[in-house]
């Protein structure tokens, strides 16, 4: 062999070895991305079973507060942030990491589909108080924006009822979205998840951002809860006290309370009474809206206090579960809607059947 055929011989057999090298190399990086991604599938699957268990843990919860409420003799069902269910639990300890949740009550938010509520004077009114939640939350969050919150409200009817008829005039119907680069329909129905808010022009997702822990999607004639709105919830609803100070009344101790709470509805349409008295005792404008009720007449104390027309409760039966779990430092978070049923009967018998709604699975890493 001359040196010529040397040389190409020790090339080609140099060449062998680093494509060979190149393709053990390749082959060894794959396979640890298929070990990490099939460790991730085990771990996600794993925190989706323990999730589950979270859930089953709420409504177990639920359950027993409803039985709990019955086996107290009172004339009605109350849910208040002083129950059990209320409280955030600690993070609890698993295999290969821990699992913690919170169950918030649904009905403790502004429930977006009340603007389609059965009774038309509900209804608007709940109109007047969207646009008014709209304002305490700083929409629109874009300075440089030219909607309005007057805008928003009127589109978000126009998303949900039956007709094309824009409402106002800024109200948008299928015309204007059927004239969109990527053309859709409005729902023509009641929403059920804030996403859909992204398909109404003029919300931002700083808007919506700033709405998510203020509103819900329920059906339109379920009931606000006074005993857990927050109170920028409450200001919406323009009742003649301050959320703040409806929040700091309920919480006092007295035979109308129950934990943090109203015991009924009379309670807390005497506390609004009251003040709607004190307005005008101090020389304030009371509208023509508004009955003075002196909550100590045992006769006029059964009057509806029209400041406060709506549809109130001091119970609930809508629930939000947040519920996350890190498994092999694998973050899961689970949102579950639950409906507990207020059946009185059902309670005493321990037959109380929870529904969960919704799922949905998300992972924390990706949120904006």
């Amino acid at each position: 062999m001359n040196p010529k055929q040397g040389g190409t011989v020790l090339i080609t057999v140099v060449m062998m070895v680093a494509i060979a090298a190149i393709i053990v190399t390749d082959m060894t990086y794959r396979q640890k991305l298929d070990i990490k991604r099939t460790s991730a599938l085990l771990s996600r699957d794993q925190a989706f079973q323990y999730l589950l268990g979270a859930e089953e843990l709420a409504n177990l919860s639920l359950v027993q507060d409803l039985k709990e409420d019955n086996d107290r003799n009172e004339p009605a069902f109350v849910d208040t942030l002083g129950e059990d269910w209320a409280k955030p639990p600690q993070p609890f300890p698993v295999a290969g990491g821990f699992i913690q949740g919170r169950i918030i009550d649904l009905q403790s938010r502004f429930n977006v589909n009340s603007i389609m509520a059965s009774d038309p004077t509900i209804a608007k009114k709940q109109r007047e108080r969207l646009r008014r939640l709209m304002d305490l939350a700083g929409l629109p969050k874009d300075t440089e924006s030219n909607v309005t919150t007057q805008m928003l409200s009127e589109r978000i009817l126009d998303w949900m009822d039956q007709d094309q008829e824009p409402t106002g005039f800024d109200g948008q119907e299928d015309l204007d979205y059927l004239g969109l680069e990527r053309p859709y329909r409005a729902a023509n129905s009641i929403m059920w998840d804030i996403s859909e808010l992204m398909l109404i022009e003029g919300f931002t997702p700083n808007d919506i951002a700033a709405l998510a822990d203020r509103i819900c999607f329920l059906p339109p004639d379920v009931a606000l809860n006074v005993n857990t709105a927050e109170p920028t919830v409450l200001d919406a609803y323009d009742l003649g006290l301050p959320g703040a100070q409806i929040k700091e009344e309920r919480e006092k101790d007295g035979p109308a309370r129950h934990a943090k709470g109203f015991l009924d509805l009379q309670a807390f349409d005497d506390l609004i009474a009251t003040a709607a008295t004190v307005s005008v005792g101090n020389g304030q404008n009371n509208d023509d809206e508004t009955k003075i009720v002196d909550p100590n007449d045992p006769e006029k104390k059964k009057q509806p206090n029209n400041k406060s027309i709506g549809n109130f409760s001091v119970n609930s039966e809508y629930y939000l579960l947040e519920a996350e779990a890190v498994i092999n430092q694998k973050p899961v978070l689970m949102r579950s809607i639950l409906y507990r049923p207020s059946l009185k009967d059902g309670a005493a018998n321990g037959d109380v059947k929870i529904k969960t709604l919704s799922r949905k699975l998300e992972d924390p890493l990706k949120r904006v």
